[in-house]
């Protein structure tokens, strides 16, 4: 066979195949997708979620077919994580239905906010192939059928500072700042000693007095709870004490103080951030 000749069949052989390929068009003008049985996907591949959240995060489960569904459909799905003990998981049994006539149903993460730092969570949440329909878009099992979540934690280590900058505020104004050394009880690890709460400086200013420059400074003990909260119990008897609470993000102490040194029973709140 000469080069001629097999062009002239290989033209013939396209031809013919386009010829094939119009005829199908002409038979199936208007194409329609065969969903088959049908098949559930999840709406989203990733998520995260902060630790400290009063709302879940939502994983929705899609049904795919040819928009009926009479009897319902179920389908099943494992959760794995780094640590089970900081969410939980709607339904819990690991099932979830798609009820008759809808056409999603949704899997639900609620972190459970603890005060430590204990780093991030994350969790997998995975159709499985034992549920009514295939799984994956398109049943193919390949795409949508598993979602990576993130619980960011929302907690810092505990690191006291050894130095605190402290501002002062009584009868609605500032009064005058000061820096104090937070010095650790021995023995303990969540109380401090500070030389004065208020500062050196408050009781001249609350008198507008300066011969009190240096009086009454309002020592005492300051001891961390195990859920931040502070006690504040002054070397005085007429400093009656305080509580407040301590953040470990941005290592800070609130704490209103009470006293008696004054007549009218006021108070003064100190904020105290490490430096």
């Amino acid at each position: 066979m000469t080069y001629k000749m097999k062009n002239i069949f290989r033209t013939l052989g396209i031809l013919f195949v386009g010829f094939l390929l119009v005829t199908s068009c002409e038979k199936n003008e208007d194409p329609t997708i065969d969903f088959g049985e049908g098949y559930v996907q999840l709406n989203s591949t990733t998520g995260s979620i902060p630790e400290n959240s009063s709302s879940p995060i939502v994983t929705t489960v899609l049904l795919g077919n040819d928009g009926t569904n009479p009897n319902g459909v179920t389908v099943n799905f494992t959760v794995t994580s780094s640590d089970d003990s900081r969410f939980t998981v709607t339904p819990s049994n690991g099932t979830v239905e798609i009820p008759a006539g809808e056409f999603s149903a949704d899997i639900l993460v609620q972190p459970l906010d603890n005060l430590d730092a204990d780093g991030d969570v994350e969790i997998t949440i995975e159709l499985s192939t034992s549920s009514d329909l295939p799984i994956g878009i398109a049943g193919q099992g390949l795409v949508a059928t598993s979602r990576d979540i993130v619980i960011t934690d929302n907690d810092c280590p505990t690191v006291y500072s050894s130095k605190y900058a402290v501002n002062v505020y009584a009868f609605d104004e500032e009064a005058p700042s000061h820096s104090v050394d937070l010095v650790p009880v021995p023995g303990t690890d969540n109380q401090f000693t500070i030389e004065s709460s208020w500062g050196p400086s408050f009781v001249a200013w609350a008198t507008g007095s300066a011969s009190y420059e240096g009086l009454y400074l309002y020592s005492g003990t300051i001891t961390v709870n195990d859920d931040f909260t502070v006690d504040f119990v002054g070397d005085d008897s007429w400093g009656t004490g305080g509580s407040g609470t301590y953040t470990a993000c941005g290592d800070r102490f609130e704490i209103t103080l009470t006293q008696a040194l004054f007549s009218g029973g006021f108070t003064v709140d100190i904020v105290m951030v490490g430096q």
